[in-house]
């Protein structure tokens, strides 16, 4: 009888593992500890590996990773690493940023390490495995710009992620995502468009807690703006114009204060043959506090702003072309500002030079047109709060779009969100948005949306939509 107690004795904290963080590890270790400090006999022997001894509780810890790396490869459901990261500045967010996923994985990773050190515990000879995603379903009723009555239940996003900890400097990470948009070319049934395809793909490099710097290699959103946002359904029109997706190779360098990152990679807008490495950027950030107010700082550039995801809804278009007459720079600057459970986010997105003409024309009277130079801000200002016991939050955000309309989007967009931790990994929104469109006599020429989408059809210029949305999300 004594054997079957002992072993449910031995796996209970590694069951605490995984079902949470490492900081979740942490609490269910020293309750356990309080809970049967009289139990632990001075010596027992492990009934399933006879050569391994755990003279006292002091080495109960070491002795249950070996048992781990005993039977192989250890997998976890919990949250990977930096699913909620405190980078972000909240736990409510229910429509998080990949920007810098790397580093926030790192940063996880760095203080898992220095618990096992702290602990005694060895660091496991197998590789680790983590196992994420989340599912998230929207309903929503609204006022179009005609002022018709739209409404509609989707499932509007999924995700699966694989983080693969290889050793205390290696890791990989595989993001699989849900697509529900409707490619009419497949079918016109939003079921039958369901699809899954890669997102976030990549290998890091780098050991926080021995030097400051790392490298990734792979598909990442790379380090051009970080594009947090409190908004659940309506995400800021930087994020949609500017967000770039690309295989690239980073530098990075990170401390308590600073943080720089360098990237390549070959984009597939240009002006050129198109057959070398042709864009690339950097980012430096800082970090520091004034009192009790913690303040992000954060300034980058990029050579080709028609990379990004959104721009390449347009020049990705085989109607289009991936052909400029020169490619157009661009610069990002941002912060996160907070104060007891007060958040402010801002965030500023321009290209540096217009597009050429033929590649990208705007017009603000109909009539005389010119090279676009698309630019788009974004803030947002954010309280965190008590329901009775779950914590909660509530938004405000408005964002700008300046000389953008080819890329179909709206000139403003107004954003008050309420989000509710209704228990762990559930988060609930309601969301109230108002898009503002651009005005009746702006007009576009050369690379523009196909068909007459939403905020490019001229009846809908110059009229205001209202949106009443509710979020369910659910992450593990």
């Amino acid at each position: 009888m004594k054997l079957p107690f002992l072993f449910l004795f031995l796996t209970l904290p590694l069951l605490a593992i995984e079902e949470g963080t490492y900081v979740q590890f942490q609490e269910a270790e020293e309750k356990t500890k309080e809970e049967t400090q009289e139990i632990i006999p001075e010596s027992y022997q492990n009934p399933l590996l006879k050569s391994i001894k755990a003279p006292s509780e002091k080495k109960e810890l070491s002795l249950q990773q070996q048992i781990v790396d005993y039977f192989g490869t250890f997998v976890t459901s919990s949250p990977y690493p930096g699913v909620r990261a405190t980078l972000d500045g909240t736990d409510l967010m229910s429509s998080l940023s990949n920007v810098n996923k790397d580093l926030q994985i790192l940063l996880e990773l760095k203080e898992a390490t220095q618990f096992m050190d702290k602990k005694g515990i060895p660091y496991p000879v197998n590789p680790r495995i983590f196992l994420s995603g989340e599912i998230e379903f929207t309903g929503f009723v609204q006022k179009d710009a005609t002022g018709r009555a739209r409404s509609d239940l989707n499932l509007t996003d999924a995700e699966i992620d694989f983080l693969i900890v290889a050793a205390p400097w290696l890791y990989g990470f595989i993001g699989i995502e849900y697509d529900s948009s409707l490619d009419p070319a497949r079918s016109l049934s939003r079921v039958a468009n369901s699809r899954l395809h890669a997102d976030s793909l990549f290998i890091t490099f780098g050991d926080l807690t021995k030097q400051p710097w790392y490298g990734t290699i792979g598909q990442t959103y790379i380090p051009y703006g970080q594009y947090t946002t409190f908004a659940a359904v309506h995400v800021p029109l930087t994020r949609i114009l500017f967000r770039t997706l690309a295989r690239n190779v980073a530098v990075g360098f990170f401390n308590h204060y600073l943080h720089c990152t360098t990237y390549v990679f070959k984009g597939d807008s240009h002006a050129d043959s198109g057959n070398n490495l042709n864009n690339y950027g950097m980012n430096l950030g800082l970090r520091f506090k004034i009192k009790e107010l913690n303040c992000k700082l954060a300034v980058g550039a990029i050579r080709n702003v028609a990379d990004s995801v959104g721009m390449q809804g347009v020049f990705g278009n085989p109607l289009n072309g991936e052909q400029l007459h020169h490619v157009v720079p661009g610069i990002n600057c941002h912060g996160n500002f907070s104060w007891g459970n007060w958040t402010l986010l801002l965030a500023y997105n321009q290209a540096l030079r217009p597009f050429n003409r033929r590649d990208i024309a705007f017009s603000g009277n109909g009539i005389t047109f010119k090279g676009a130079r698309p630019a788009a801000s974004d803030a947002e200002l954010a309280y965190s709060f008590k329901l009775g016991t779950r914590p909660s939050s509530i938004a405000l955000g408005y964002s700008r779009s300046w000389e953008a309309l080819s890329f179909n989007v709206p000139k403003e967009r107004a954003t008050l969100t309420w989000a509710l931790y209704i228990f762990r990994g559930n988060i609930l929104s309601l969301e109230l948005n108002s898009d503002k469109l651009y005005d009746q006599n702006n007009r576009v020429s050369g690379n523009v949306a196909t068909g007459l989408p939403y905020y490019l059809n001229p009846r809908n210029l110059g009229h205001r939509d209202y949106t009443f949305s509710v979020d369910y999300l659910l992450y593990f």
